[in-house]
């Protein structure tokens, strides 16, 4: 077992990084993805503007810039927990890297109560039903 570090499991004779919980930031990796602070007392003014599969999408006012944005709430609590929390690792890491003006600004992720809060500039775009009619 020599040249085995303490991040890897040993099943059935085979070698497999293992797999920090989901929410755990013990990893410096993962911990510097997420903003420090408590959302609740960061945003107000929640109205639900949408939901889906993934969870729901909410509009909300940043009292630290004054900025309206849009905050995606995903929970990784239930079934497939490590799937769900991976998903919510891809998107961050993915926003973090758009930097084009015809994309949407990520402004950050917090974690509360098993949920990542991923949070961008809000951008109200009309339906061409609304414009038209």
């Amino acid at each position: 077992m020599s040249g085995l570090g303490l991040g890897h499991l040993i099943i059935n004779n085979s070698t497999m990084p293992a797999v920090a919980r989901p929410g755990s930031l013990k990893d410096p990796e993962i911990a510097e993805l997420f903003e420090k602070n408590d959302p609740e007392k960061i945003f107000e003014d929640l109205r639900e503007i949408g939901h889906g599969s993934f969870g729901a999408v909410y509009y909300a006012r940043c009292l630290v810039t004054k900025e309206i944005v849009a905050i995606k709430k995903m929970s990784y609590l239930g079934k497939q927990t490590v799937e769900k929390w991976q998903d919510i690792l891809k998107e961050i890491r993915f926003l973090r890297q758009l930097n084009h003006p015809n994309t949407i600004e990520y402004k950050g992720c917090y974690l509360r109560d098993h949920t990542a809060w991923v949070c961008t500039i809000f951008l109200c775009l009309y339906s061409i039903n609304s414009i038209l009619f």
